[in-house]
């Protein structure tokens, strides 16, 4: 049964990483074993990860598409370098601070729904690849590629097996694998990056960790002087505090690690014999 598409949403992340973390990027990024866990080293592996793919778009492409482009710090980096590049998002906070601070062209819709009006020679998709429906995934990416053309693809799936809220998003990756078999699009280079993504969670969990230290510090005083008053409003909102509780599992590294895998593919769009 074909998956149904997502509606676009706001994307309130886009708004919490720039406004209150001051980061521009807003993926994974990519660490180094020994790299500690702090804002500057994200920062840093972040940058690292766009680089990476950077340097792993193929020699001579130059018009580029970047599917779910977020803050277009991606973008601006490719039009620096040289590349012709538009941006695609069907959030409108993206689309706003994308037409504010980019020179260039933005396609206001979702990737499924996405009629190129030219062909690219190489189509982004930096953790987008998964609010997308897998059949339409490589069937507009094939539609919208050159003959020769690249599709780079970065991002998480979800393993056979997997339950729970990490379950929940991703697409799931045998059958991503056996979907791409079939698109017309040959892989020519893979990678799995899993572990070198998974410490975000780590560094995500730690600041979890102290804001809730600091919530309980705060209200110490609250649960020690009016008991009863505070049961009940534990009582209250039992069902947020066990939404809470289970979204913990989000940022749990290990239990990711389980969970899913992320994976760099480059696929490329054969030639008509």
């Amino acid at each position: 049964m074909a998956e149904k598409a997502k509606e676009p949403k706001n994307d309130r992340a886009l708004r919490f990483y720039s406004d209150v973390l001051g980061l521009e990027r807003l993926h994974y990024g990519i660490w180094n074993a020994e790299d500690e866990l702090t804002l500057e080293n994200l920062k840093a592996a972040q940058e690292r990860y766009e680089n990476y793919l950077i340097e792993n778009i193929p020699e001579g492409a130059n018009r580029i598409l970047d599917v779910g482009c977020g803050t277009g710090v991606l973008c601006q980096e490719l039009l620096k370098r040289g590349y012709k590049v538009d941006g695609l998002s069907p959030d409108k906070n993206q689309r706003e601070h994308f037409e504010k601070n980019i020179q260039t062209t933005f396609h206001f819709c979702r990737f499924e729904d996405f009629v190129p009006q030219t062909e690219y020679d190489c189509i982004i998709m930096s953790e987008s690849c998964q609010y997308i429906p897998l059949e339409r995934v490589f069937d507009v990416a094939g539609k919208a590629l050159r003959s020769g053309g690249h599709l780079m693809i970065c991002d998480y799936f979800v393993k056979d097996g997997a339950t729970g809220v990490l379950a929940k998003s991703g697409h799931n990756y045998t059958l991503f694998k056996q979907t791409a078999e079939t698109s017309g699009l040959a892989i020519v280079k893979h990678r799995d990056i899993t572990k070198e993504t998974a410490k975000t969670l780590e560094i995500a969990k730690l600041w979890a960790e102290k804001i809730l230290l600091g919530a309980d510090i705060l209200s110490e005083k609250v649960r020690y002087k009016h008991a009863r008053t505070w049961k009940f409003l534990c009582w209250l909102f039992r069902k947020k505090i066990n939404r809470i509780n289970q979204d913990r599992d989000l940022i749990d590294a290990k239990k990711f690690i389980e969970a899913k895998t992320y994976e760099f593919f480059l696929f490329r769009k054969e030639n008509p014999s």
